[in-house]
């Protein structure tokens, strides 16, 4: 009977560490959102503010990609600029990190917008989005927190206002993302990364030039246009990111505040999502096979967006495979003949 006992007690101890385990690493995981205030209310002009954030970035380790006028919706009133900037040292880690997927998260992005209460700046957040590039890589976590500071210094020098670490946009705890209602656009990063063209032998100048002269073709329906491109050598691999109105300005449009409630009753508060924007599209060489390639158009719209709400989404279902399609169109129609 004692023997029994003991294996009884043995057996609940096991099961208690087997179902507690998981429970207490998920409650440790740090819950993050797709975006993160710098400083709001920044002093001075919006336009003074432009020009000091792309002097303090020209003399960082830093480079300055493009800049971008997103387009803003109708009767607005208001703007927003977005910087799309480069560390080659942090490029260079979060590919090492994963060949595949870590070419979607090379670049960093700085929204400076404004609203009624005046200037703002924010930036995407690499806590959260690096998670769901890099496959929940605990082992990136310090790297991506350092990158993530040091944007944040490189901003705080360059202008004055309230310094904010508030977070919007989709709350996470893991980089995986679920299905909304079962079906739309879940999985994970790597599943989601999808071929536009495979071309084995080709020359890989030849067909990052073709990728070139067609992105830069304006789109008919989005206006998905070339803005900036990384070329990274070590890694066989570049970059392309492609934007396009009125793309953007339906997209803010349709997430408008977003999880931000403060914001609910602003005239246009879906411009505080500007820094989803560009769209990657990149160019890779494996084992003698180029790829062209982009991530699932509805799953990266909903990597930014999904604080627009499930109702959302459903209404506007067909809108990401139409960009994805105008991206496609604009690769395909030059190089289908390499």
């Amino acid at each position: 009977m004692i023997n029994n006992n003991h294996r009884y007690l043995s057996l609940l101890v096991t099961l208690f560490f087997l179902v507690s385990i998981p429970a207490f690493s998920d409650a440790a995981k740090k819950e993050y959102r797709v975006y993160e205030f710098v400083i709001e209310s920044v002093e001075g002009t919006f336009e003074a503010a432009a020009d000091s954030l792309s002097s303090a970035i020209a003399m960082s380790d830093w480079k300055l990609l493009t800049t971008i006028n997103s387009g803003v919706p109708e009767d607005c009133g208001f703007r927003a600029i977005v910087f799309v900037l480069y560390d080659s040292t942090f490029a260079a880690k979060i590919m090492d990190a994963n060949h595949k997927t870590g070419a979607y998260g090379t670049v960093d992005r700085i929204n400076l917008f404004e609203d009624e209460n005046g200037f703002h700046v924010s930036i995407a957040n690499r806590k959260s989005t690096d998670r769901t590039v890099l496959l929940d890589d605990e082992s990136f976590e310090g790297t991506t927190k350092a990158q993530h500071d040091n944007l944040r210094l490189l901003i705080e020098s360059a202008l004055k206002g309230t310094s904010s670490n508030k977070e919007y946009g989709q709350k996470r705890k893991k980089g995986y993302i679920g299905r909304t209602m079962g079906v739309m656009a879940g999985g994970s990063f790597d599943g989601k990364i999808g071929n536009i063209i495979e071309l084995p032998g080709a020359n890989f100048d030849d067909v990052v030039g073709k990728a070139r002269q067609g992105l830069s073709m304006t789109g008919e329906k989005w206006g998905m246009h070339l803005v900036y491109e990384l070329n990274l050598p070590g890694y066989k691999t570049v970059v392309f990111g492609s934007t396009g109105t009125p793309m953007d300005r339906k997209s803010f449009d349709i997430v408008k505040a977003g999880s931000d409630k403060s914001r609910k009753k602003g005239k246009c508060p879906g411009i505080a999502h500007a820094a989803a924007f560009p769209i990657e599209i990149v160019v890779q060489e494996e084992n003698g096979v180029i790829n062209v390639s982009s991530v699932n158009a509805m799953y990266r719209m909903k990597m930014y967006f999904e604080d627009a709400g499930k109702w959302a989404f459903m209404k506007n279902m067909t809108m990401p495979g139409s960009i994805g399609s105008e991206l496609e169109d604009q690769i395909e129609g030059v190089l289908e003949e390499e």
